[in-house]
């Protein structure tokens, strides 16, 4: 990753030319794939980004649950049962996200559900931030 572009590895990936947003907590960069070949693409950037806050480790709880539930998913085991945990919205907004994340790695996947799948993420991330507001 660098302050103009990054560069994506995985089994699904968009077209060169299409329009992407990368998100992480509630870090957002808007771009285009620059290019796209054998499992790999580059995302050149609309504008500069802070590398440091992208690469920085996460602390908090809720990050950390979606980071071991991915890494299960990654290694084909079963994800942590998140119904065993009380209601919440962190929690709606975890299982939100892991669906998203499994959705974005299909190589299934389509560009005419992208938009879609974008507000998902949105949504996710709006429940996890109103999550922190909340007074326990």
């Amino acid at each position: 990753m660098s302050r103009r572009g990054a560069l994506l590895d995985g089994a699904s990936l968009p077209q060169s030319g299409a329009k992407v947003r990368l998100v992480r907590g509630e870090l957002t960069a808007e771009g285009n794939i620059a290019w796209r070949r054998d499992g790999q693409a580059g995302i050149r950037f609309a504008g500069e980004i802070d590398v440091a806050s992208w690469v920085k480790k996460v602390g908090h709880t809720g990050q950390q649950r979606v980071d071991h539930a991915i890494a299960a998913l990654r290694r084909h085991e079963a994800v942590p049962d998140f119904n065993a945990q009380a209601p919440s919205l962190e929690r709606i907004s975890l299982e939100l996200q892991v669906i998203c994340d499994r959705l974005a790695g299909s190589p299934t996947m389509t560009v005419e559900f992208g938009e879609e799948l974008v507000k998902l993420d949105t949504l996710a991330q709006t429940l996890r931030q109103l999550a922190g507001k909340v007074i326990a």
